[in-house]
């Protein structure tokens, strides 16, 4: 007995947790700490290990010799109390309702093995801390694992499991690491990403041809892009009509240790194309989905590097928080000529908020709202200067227009015009939207500097304005 309780303490010790004990050899020894989690408490209990009123983990020979918990199902997310368990090498998390991410320095250091399968998860963090570096990611591992089992929604990650996957390889280290396919079966991590649309395989690989398959039917998520590759822009604007899958843009708009670049595509299919999670990184300068869905969502904390954006016909999307974007970001001597500061949003159905950056310098090209009847309010304070403003279809929108407008945006040359200086701003609306009366308000205090935009947006149900004030 006297030997056992010395392990105990051992362990105990180990783990950063003294326990209670009597002079009795034969008294029961518990953890120093309680389990705080309730909910954690009550699933180890049903897997039969021992507490006291206190909420004190019993420290037998159960808990001794447990090196593998089935967490499976049991939804619990704070997992700190595991630390308690001195030998625990493997946990099952599986189909515990985890995403879009998740985060493994919520895990004990101890834990060396974890099944993720039958979770939605996106992100990993706590992986790696990748970046690049004289055009090569270099990779720090931040969390070693000897296995680690990824649901199917895994395959959408580039920025944490590729890097991961590489490091270790480069290393020699041994890692268990599997991913399941679109039917559940898991099979072993590659950098392999198919790219199932033969059109579309075709468009890609004549821009990067050198990430591509021989076959040219799947890329290399983990190859960098030639030098004359590099930072080209993937743009459909006009469609393709033999393109009806666009599956695999998810890889190139994910990826974030490409150069810089742009995504410009406009899907030709009947109904609006269902895209995988999107999360762009800080090296996409332009975004504009035309007739293409985000049914498992959208990050854009990360696309820091963002200024053109645009999403037409996306049915999923609730809310857009653009905080982190380059949108009212930038001096107008630093608008790209290419992809210039703008925003278009267009018959999003679901859509309901939009959240700007806050202490922007309030300088655009171009805002287009049009046709989003479940947006609620849209706050247009901080704008300073813009060269088209156009807000159609926009019924149960409250908008608080800019306080302190006083400059055309002159795309074409860089240039602010001044108000003082005779300079316009084209401004469009819907008959739902002159109704409002903020709308009236805006137009009669801006009155000598505002165009008419009626003929520019006609099509979108723009009134003229001009013939009413």
């Amino acid at each position: 007995m006297k030997l056992y309780k010395s392990s105990i303490l051992v362990a105990a010790l180990l783990t950063g947790f003294g326990f209670t004990s009597c002079d009795d050899d034969d008294e029961l020894s518990y953890s120093g700490k309680p389990v705080a989690n309730t909910e954690m408490r009550e699933f180890l209990k049903g897997k039969g290990y021992q507490f006291n009123e206190a909420g004190n983990l019993l420290m037998d020979a159960k808990v001794a010799e447990t090196d593998s918990l089935d967490l499976s199902g049991s939804k619990l997310t704070d997992l700190s109390d595991l630390i308690l368990f001195p030998n625990l090498k493997y946990v099952d998390l599986s189909d515990n309702g985890y995403g879009p991410v998740y985060d493994f320095a919520t895990l004990p250091q101890n834990i060396q093995g974890v099944d993720l399968t039958g979770n939605e998860i996106y992100d990993f963090e706590g992986l790696v801390d990748a970046k690049v570096e004289n055009d090569e990611v270099k990779t720090t591992i931040l969390r070693k694992l000897t296995g680690l089992q990824l649901p199917a929604t895994a395959k959408w990650n580039v920025e944490d499991l590729m890097p991961f996957y590489m490091q270790n390889k480069a290393e020699g280290n041994a890692v268990n690491m599997t991913m399941a396919d679109e039917k559940g079966a898991m099979k072993a991590y590659t950098t392999w990403r198919q790219i199932p649309d033969e059109a579309f395989a075709k468009y890609l690989k004549g821009i990067y041809g050198s990430i591509f398959s021989e076959d040219g039917k799947s890329i290399d998520i983990s190859k960098p892009m030639q030098m004359k590759e590099a930072g080209s822009p993937i743009d459909l604007f006009w469609g393709n009509s033999k393109i009806v899958s666009a599956e695999g843009i998810e890889y190139f708009v994910n990826n974030p240790y490409y150069k810089d670049f742009a995504v410009s595509i406009t899907m030709m299919t009947a109904e609006p194309y269902r895209l995988g999670y999107l999360m762009p990184g800080a090296n996409i300068k332009g975004l504009v989905l035309v007739n293409m869905d985000t049914p498992k969502g959208m990050d854009l904390s990360r696309a820091t590097k963002l200024a053109y954006i645009g999403f037409v016909g996306n049915q999923s999307l609730t809310s857009l928080d653009l905080s982190n974007t380059l949108l009212m970001q930038q001096s107008i001597e630093d608008f790209d000529q290419t992809y210039m500061n703008a925003f278009m949003c267009i018959s999003c159905p679901s859509l309901k908020q939009v959240k700007f950056p806050s202490n922007n310098k309030g300088l655009t090209v171009m805002l287009q709202l049009t046709d989003l009847p479940s947006l609620e309010n849209l706050d247009l304070g901080s704008l300073v200067g813009i060269q088209d403003l156009a807000l159609l279809g926009l019924p149960n929108c409250s908008i608080t227009y800019p306080e302190n407008l006083k400059y055309k945006v002159n795309a074409a040359y860089k240039r602010l015009d001044a108000f003082t200086d005779g300079g316009k701003v084209e401004f469009a609306v819907s008959q739902d939207v002159f109704d409002k009366g903020e709308t009236v308000s805006f137009i009669k205090k801006y009155r000598d500097n505002l165009k008419d935009g009626y003929s520019s947006y006609s099509d979108y149900g723009a009134i003229r304005w001009s013939k009413k004030i």
